[in-house]
């Protein structure tokens, strides 16, 4: 089992415990930045500026120290003592606010260039909490909120925060997500925190400041720290991947009876279970190590938690004894039955309040029984995963390997509190777009897809009764790996199963072949599906989608007008029609709840309550999410990924999961009818259609209107398994209409002749001349045709999922946010049929049937 390491130039920022990205571990040791040892001459020389009195701010003169144990210098420090005055360029007037932000000094930048400020420094006054909501009075926001707004504002993206208590280091650059750091004042002072002190000269003394390259200056070592996140994104993305494949691998070891007939009869069901196992994992790890788990914060309740359930405890436990007993882990058993008590206990609550119940599927344990051992509504057994599995799938999701270290087995602790939610998400939209099955011969996964990053497994035997070139030729096009002329040699040559394996040993992928050892026949695999070899996931960075969704909102924000009540910004409907893991969604949540805070200051009357677990700005992006945000993908699993997204944007440690089921859907954006074509019973609404027919459609979507008007007006403390069950109710009167959407779609996707789709589409209608329970099951059957063969299509009928969406004046979305696929007209049919490209046709007016799915 792999150690894990930590640098001891690193050792300081185990200690500050970052919020967010501020200095990136892998810059700090390409650049090799290592902080001087610490002496006792130097703790003392702190601790001469620290006043004794606890009660009292710890800093006696911020300057001095500055000056002294930093090496600070006047001149280069407006607003200092004796030094230049401040400009008025670094202060900010919040007339929407009655208030004025303003530095108390300003670092000039010696590199002399477009900003020619490197950081911005607030002092705090005596017994101001930098986190407490209206700590300065008038606006309702912290003291540390106020001043990322000051950075971001400015353009001076680095700031440093001296407060009674501590040092903070924060970088909030514009459009991009804040980070910070915090130095404990008086613990610099003592033995134990050398290494931070050591580690706050690294980062802010004069040489880091003023005399080292360029390159090695605070400012370039900030940014680049955010450049390394892509790097990250791509490595965590590929460990991830691989403990999907150790999952499968663990469940089928302790169960092949269920695991190999869930591969055979409900492939999907299993995939889905193994992602949500993943998915959830990353939800409590991202609560941990922000600090939202456990619920309740007092010393027992979070010693029972760390002691009994907490993910980061039993890796730990886990880690320690397989570094005991190295050969054994596969045989131990106890992990996973502990991850399912802490799952269900997400799910549910506990008892004494220390886990908060969350409710909603991800947690549901009855959703994929087969996890827990058992068939539904049946007593939980606990599949028996070993502990060596369960290790290897948190050390895939918890470390990263430690490069530059000579032992190949090192690993770092990576903490969730530095990655974005939309980092997270596309991390984990990585794992999407595979399918389960039985291998159907001896398999090895070799390293396939895009820039050779995807496992795909070959069928050795199948390879071995191939001749010559016939192998490679099989690999390219089923293992979509093309050969060297060297490796090609080998493949062609080999006489057994045993000489395939190694001449593929160089491209073998070891996260589905461990030890690149061959699996046997019939064993489950996880095999991508086309669509996945042809495509990559990439980090998209808010420095990307911030502008881009502030570019889409910026035409309804100045409809409404600096003066926008906080009812018309909550009455603003943004969709992503292709929304993958939500990384769009979550950024329009921020825009829009920004927007919504500056309506509750010009509208203090309207201002909510604010539940204590909360801020104003959490609480805004809780009531933008519920209200205000759309998203559809084809993808059911990058729904429920898109679902988490928002969740950890809006995640407060005393509420339920955010409820999304209403607004987060799945199906084909391209591919559905308006309110008017579904009750012509045609494609085309010229046609005549049922009056009657026409008069149910209209009442089933007042009646979802109405539901889903309470659903997105419910209190902030409405219970989750209300609204589930309000929108269950919808669901149901929708379930009518949408079958009856998705019957006429499946008349033109019969045929592609015209006049045949044409006599399909007559004979549905002809059933609706009669009883509608008689022709229910045969519209059903028609519907459902759409879910076979080689294309299946789930239509999306946006009037019928979203209909107070269209039933506005002016009706439809606001703006529309978020990346669209892309994929050439004559690949359309290829790769979704002819009838598809047909569809695509016939809706858009003006287009041929080489235009761009985009179009």
């Amino acid at each position: 089992m792999r150690e894990i390491y930590r640098d001891p130039a690193l050792e300081w920022l185990d200690h500050v415990q970052p919020v967010g990205l501020v200095v990136a571990p892998a810059v700090v040791k390409d650049l090799i930045l290592e902080p001087t040892p610490q002496s006792q001459i130097d703790s003392a020389e702190v601790d001469l500026l620290v006043d004794p009195d606890p009660a009292r701010p710890a800093l006696v003169d911020p300057w001095v120290f500055a000056e002294g144990i930093l090496g600070w210098e006047a001149r280069v420090v407006a607003g200092a003592p004796g030094g230049p005055a401040l400009p008025d360029s670094l202060s900010l007037r919040l007339p929407e606010y009655g208030t004025t932000l303003s530095p108390n000094w300003a670092v000039l930048d010696p590199s002399g260039g477009e900003q020619p400020w490197q950081l911005l420094v607030r002092l705090e006054g005596a017994g101001i909490d930098p986190d407490q909501r209206g700590a300065l009075g008038g606006w309702e926001a912290t003291p540390h909120q106020r001043f990322e707004r000051l950075l971001r504002e400015t353009g001076v993206s680095a700031g440093l925060m001296i407060t009674d208590k501590d040092i903070r280091l924060v970088y909030a650059p514009k459009g991009e997500t804040s980070g910070w750091l915090a130095f404990p004042i008086r613990s610099l002072a003592t033995v134990g925190g050398r290494a931070m002190l050591g580690g706050l000269k690294l980062m802010l003394d004069r040489g880091r400041l003023f005399t080292d390259a360029e390159d090695r200056r605070l400012p370039a070592v900030l940014k680049k720290s955010r450049e390394a996140q892509a790097a990250v994104s791509t490595a965590l993305a590929e460990q991830v991947l691989g403990a999907l494949h150790e999952l499968l691998r663990g469940l089928n070891a302790a169960d092949p009876d269920a695991i190999q007939k869930l591969a055979t009869e409900r492939p999907g069901h299993l995939y889905e279970g193994l992602l949500t196992v993943l998915m959830r994992l990353v939800f409590v790890l991202y609560a941990e190590d922000r600090d939202l788990l456990p619920s309740r914060t007092d010393g027992r309740s979070r010693a029972l938690y760390d002691n009994g359930y907490s993910i980061r405890g039993l890796y730990a436990k886990l880690a320690q004894d397989a570094a005991l007993n190295p050969d054994t882990m596969d045989e131990r058993r106890g992990g996973w039955g502990r991850l399912l008590a802490l799952f269900r206990l997400i799910h549910g609550g506990h008892p004494s309040h220390i886990i908060q119940a969350r409710g909603g599927k991800l947690f549901d344990p009855d959703v994929f029984p087969f996890l827990e051992g058992r068939a539904l509504d049946a007593e939980p057994t606990v599949t028996p995963v070993s502990d060596g599995c369960v290790l290897r799938v948190l050390e895939g999701l918890m470390t990263l390997e430690a490069k530059g270290r000579s032992s190949d087995r090192a690993r770092e602790r990576l903490s969730y509190r530095t990655l974005d939610v939309e980092q997270i998400g596309s991390v984990y939209e990585t794992v999407m777009g595979f399918t389960v099955e039985r291998a159907a011969g001896r398999a090895l996964a070799i390293k396939a897809g895009k820039n050779n990053r995807t496992p795909v497994f070959v069928n050795l035997d199948a390879l071995l009764a191939k001749s010559g070139k016939d192998r490679v030729k099989y690999l390219k096009e089923d293992g979509d790996r093309a050969l060297t002329a060297a490796q090609a040699k080998t493949v062609e040559a080999a006489e057994s199963v045993a000489e395939l394996v190694a001449a593929l040993d160089s491209i073998v992928d070891e996260r589905a072949s461990p030890r690149k050892r061959e699996l046997s026949a019939s064993t489950p695999i996880l095999q991508p599906t086309d669509e996945r070899r042809r495509s990559g996931s990439h980090y998209t960075p808010r420095s990307l989608t911030e502008p881009i969704v502030r570019y889409a909102l910026a035409p309804a924000f100045e409809r409404l007008g600096p003066d926008a009540t906080p009812e018309e910004i909550l009455a603003l409907k943004a969709c992503d029609p292709a929304m993958g893991s939500g990384a769009f969604l979550v950024e329009a949540c921020r825009a829009l709840a920004a927007r919504l805070l500056a309506a509750w200051t010009r509208w203090p009357e309207k201002r909510p309550a604010i539940p204590p677990d909360e801020d104003e700005e959490l609480h805004a992006r809780r009531l933008v999410a519920q209200r205000c945000l759309y998203g559809v993908d084809k993808n059911p699993l990058a729904t429920d990924l898109a679902k988490l997204s928002l969740w950890l944007a809006t995640l407060a440690r005393d509420h339920e999961f955010t409820f999304l089921d209403h607004a987060l859907k799945s199906g084909d954006s391209l591919v559905g009818l308006t309110e008017a074509q579904i009750a012509a019973v045609h494609w085309n609404i010229s046609k005549p259609g049922l009056p009657l027919f026409r008069q149910l459609v209209k009442q089933r979507v007042a009646e979802a209107i109405k539901g889903r008007a309470e659903i997105q007006a419910a209190p902030d403390d409405a219970m989750r398994y209300v609204l589930e069950r309000q929108h269950q109710f919808v669901e149901e009167r929708t379930r009518f209409t949408r079958t009856i959407g998705n019957a006429i779609i499946a008349t033109f996707f019969s045929s592609y002749k015209q006049k045949t789709r044409e006599a399909k589409l007559a004979e549905a209608e002809s059933w609706l001349t009669g009883s509608l329970e008689a022709a229910w099951d045969n519209l059903a059957a028609m519907a459902a045709v759409l879910q076979q063969g080689e294309h299946p299509l789930t239509p999306f009928h946006w009037e019928i999922e979203f209909p107070e969406v269209f039933a506005r004046d002016n009706g439809g979305f606001d703006t529309v946010v978020g990346n669209p696929p892309f994929l050439a007209g004559k690949r359309i049919s290829t790769e979704y049929g002819d009838a598809y490209r047909d569809w695509l046709s016939m809706l858009t007016a003006g287009a041929n049937v080489s235009a761009d799915i985009v179009t």
